[in-house]
């Protein structure tokens, strides 16, 4: 299964916005979230994060592990949030 490719632009812009509302969070929180978000993808246990944090990081995972994605679209979207 696919992502349209319309859709799936738009996707590819909603990644570049998650990795640069991180970049804003600062050194701190930003890196605290995406290693967060790395682990759970890669079905490691994950560390606790403050409520806020933790919601973020919820978005962002169940955004990057979207069913209707094929393996090609969602790798490509990892690397567009991770910045790769």
């Amino acid at each position: 299964m696919a992502v349209p490719d319309d859709e799936f632009e738009t996707m590819q812009a909603r990644a570049r916005s998650y990795r640069k509302r991180l970049k804003v969070l600062g050194s701190v929180s930003g890196p605290v979230i995406e290693g967060n978000v790395r682990e759970r993808l890669r079905s490691r246990a994950t560390t606790s994060l403050p409520p806020a944090q933790a919601e973020l990081a919820d978005e962002i995972v169940a955004f990057l592990k979207k069913p209707e994605l094929s393996v090609h679209q969602a790798a490509f979207l990892e690397r567009e949030f991770f910045g790769g």
